[in-house]
């Protein structure tokens, strides 16, 4: 009965998180629901992958994908792209990453070195904390997908796998180049637990891989996207105004809301005077650093900050099994500080025709959608400007825009324009009013041929710029 409950359980955490999560994602996904910033940008990415153009350029991001993060893990997803859209590579291999670090938990479970108590518990912190439950409500970004390998380093690095760390490190520094920084700190923790060969091998890996982001890859690729202006903002009003943006109330609550959700395990490994492996948590050192001093505690974020320091409570739940009064109050925090993210993904469940606000799924906004999408992935010739919600579902072109996003120096005028009306869509940067106006300006042009122009979509074959 036990074996049965413990079997139960997991496979609940599992139908939670694909219920209440991916499932709406994925409908808002097909509802076009989400800007270029991310999935647009690595749709288009996963679509123009290829030996021939190993670093395509993005036209919707206006960057080449590996001069703007380096996150090679993407190659993954583009055999995907053969088979699916582009969109639905990315998504489904987000979803994949996410659901498979369950897996090597499962198998030390089923080898007998984890509990089912145990095993219940890192399923549910790893796939329902709130970090990555907005994750998954931002899709897609290589970040989110470091949870597994953040996970399978974790377990390489306790069960002293030489092999599996070392490819899992790989796996991990091909997600964002930030995390061979936590390779360094491996390196030092190896040191510390006196396995000076293996560090050798780390500390040369994540070296070599910190020399070729930051050193050489600008040299042969040309000038990357610098990101280091958000970890120096606020800089010039003096170390006070520095300070006082970083502990502003929002990013302490979040921060509070990260270390909440260890609070039930670390009071129960602290009444049994169990300790966590304090020379693997040296890893979180560069990405709490990194996110306090860049403000980014959001979205993808939080998600390996939570997974690499569940890795640290792994000796611990090794060593006993937490009782159930640490799996049920763990629930109650889960569930408690997911609540607006969850009350958002089943509105979508409950009532798809009014929610989200922006991207209803009535049956007359997705036939005009369809209807204009369908239109330019048939007609693939010609630039084509788009609500930027819309630059996912049309990734396969190579010739895409976003309204208010970056655009070529030159200024050039589009062939195609196919836009929401507001309030629906996404019109960021630019305001509903502004587009409205452009939408006036574009269809009262001469050389313009109105295709649809409806309550819901503007679409037009002509000439046309973003700003006027």
């Amino acid at each position: 009965m036990r074996h049965g409950l413990g079997a139960m359980a997991l496979l609940l955490v599992v139908l939670i998180w694909g219920v209440f999560v991916v499932v709406p994602v994925w409908l808002q996904a097909a509802q076009g629901c989400f800007p270029n910033f991310d999935l647009g940008i690595y749709s288009q990415a996963v679509a123009r992958l290829s030996l021939a153009e190993p670093n395509p350029w993005i036209s919707a991001r206006q960057v080449f994908i590996f001069n703007d993060h380096f996150d090679p893990i993407l190659w993954v997803a583009h055999p995907l792209a053969w088979i699916i859209p582009p969109m639905w590579a990315a998504l489904a291999v987000e979803a994949l990453f996410v659901l498979l670090t369950v897996a090597p938990l499962l198998w030390l479970h089923l080898k007998g070195l984890l509990s089912r108590n145990a095993l219940v518990l890192l399923a549910a912190l790893l796939l329902l904390s709130p970090s990555m439950v907005e994750a998954m409500k931002f899709p897609v970004h290589p970040t989110t997908w470091s949870v597994l390998p953040w996970v399978l380093t974790g377990l390489a690095f306790h069960l002293r796998r030489q092999g599996l760390l070392l490819a899992s490190l790989v796996l991990l520094f091909a997600c964002k180049e930030e995390f061979a920084f936590g390779g360094v700190m491996l390196t030092l923790a190896l040191v510390l637990r006196g396995e000076r060969r293996l560090a050798t091998f780390v500390g040369a890996l994540s070296l070599a891989w910190l020399a070729w982001v930051y050193g050489l890859r600008p040299w042969l690729l040309g000038p990357t996207v610098d990101y280091t202006f958000r970890l120096r903002q606020g800089m010039e009003g003096g170390w006070f105004h520095y300070l006082s943006l970083r502990l502003a109330p929002p990013h302490v609550s979040r921060i509070g809301t990260l270390t909440l959700l260890f609070v039930p395990l670390g009071v129960w490994a602290w009444r049994e005077r169990l300790r966590p492996d304090w020379t693997w948590l040296l890893v979180l050192l560069p990405m709490l650093g990194i996110r306090f001093l860049g403000m980014a505690w959001r979205f993808h974020y939080g998600v390996p900050v939570v997974a690499a320091a569940l890795m640290g409570f792994l000796p611990v739940l090794r060593t006993r099994s937490p009782p159930w009064w640490v799996i049920a109050s763990t629930s109650v925090v889960l569930l408690a500080s997911n609540e607006p993210n969850l009350r958002k993904l089943t509105s979508t469940l409950v009532s798809p025709q009014t929610s989200p606000r922006h991207c209803p799924r009535t049956p007359e906004r997705l036939a005009s959608l369809s209807r204009g999408v369908d239109m330019l992935t048939q007609r693939s010739e010609g630039s084509a400007l788009l609500s930027s919600n819309l630059v996912a579902l049309l990734a396969d072109r190579s010739e895409i825009y976003a309204v208010g996003g970056p655009q070529p120096d030159e200024g050039r005028a589009h062939e195609w324009v196919l836009v929401e009306k507001p309030p629906h869509g996404d019109v960021w940067p630019l305001t509903s009013t502004r587009v409205l106006e452009l939408i006036d300006v574009w269809r009262t042009d001469a050389s313009t041929q109105v295709i649809i122009d409806d309550e819901n979509v503007f679409m037009a074959r002509g000439r046309f710029t973003a700003y006027r």
